[in-house]
């Protein structure tokens, strides 16, 4: 055998007839030892004893991975673990929050209608007692409006809460009201509640309310 000791080597090529080995119990320890050390009997390190070692090389300047404590390696792994997983939620979080956040197309625009169209479609709406979209299109139609008026620029992004905050200084009066419908319109359009028939009518009458009333034009903030 490659690598065996000359004493194990005496005992393989030794003849079967000849007087059989008897050696002391030191001589067959050493024998053992030495036919153990040979590399055919080295195993190949686990993964996770390389990661020790390497950790021990990282923090230990070169030191000996049983010098490294076991709950050290454990401790990285879960920091490694969290830092990975912090990431992965930074990376997807911005685009889950785009898709729920109200925006402009939905709230102001929505499919690019005047003021006029969307009035006339809340009031079909109304007629049928479908009073979510009657709310919804209602409050497109005061948005819509404020942009011909040229009291709010036609801007990507704008919440319906902001065209309230928007508004609240050029309507004072109404600025409670505002408020109420920008609240009324996320609640059914993001928040999947049901509105009643007096939510829609007071965003109905609100968007005619505002049509009749002279804006404080010193208080217009072009956003």
């Amino acid at each position: 055998m490659a690598g065996s000791s000359p004493a194990s080597m005496t005992c393989l090529t030794a003849p079967f007839d000849g007087p059989p080995l008897d050696p002391s119990s030191p001589e067959a320890q050493q024998w053992v030892r030495d036919e153990l050390a040979n590399g055919q009997y080295l195993t190949e390190p686990s993964w996770w004893q390389r990661f020790v070692e390497w950790l021990s090389h990282l923090f230990g300047g070169g030191s000996s991975p049983s010098l490294l404590p076991s709950w050290v390696a454990v401790l990285v792994v879960v920091v490694v673990v969290a830092v990975v997983a912090l990431v992965v939620l930074r990376l997807v979080r911005p685009e889950s929050v785009t898709r729920r956040r109200p925006t402009a197309v939905a709230a102001v625009d929505d499919e690019g209608l005047s003021a006029a169209d969307y009035r006339r479609r809340a009031r079909a709406s109304s007629d049928r007692g479908d009073w979510d979209t009657a709310l919804l299109d209602s409050y497109r139609a005061l948005a819509a409006s404020a942009v011909e008026r040229t009291l709010l620029t036609e801007l990507p992004g704008r919440t319906a809460h902001e065209v309230a905050v928007s508004l609240g200084p050029v309507f004072p009066d109404h600025a409670e009201a505002l408020a109420s419908a920008a609240s009324s319109f996320d609640d059914v359009r993001y928040g999947h509640r049901r509105t009643t028939r007096a939510q829609a009518a007071a965003t109905t009458e609100l968007d005619a309310e505002l049509l009749q009333t002279k804006p404080r034009l010193g208080q217009v903030v072009a956003r």
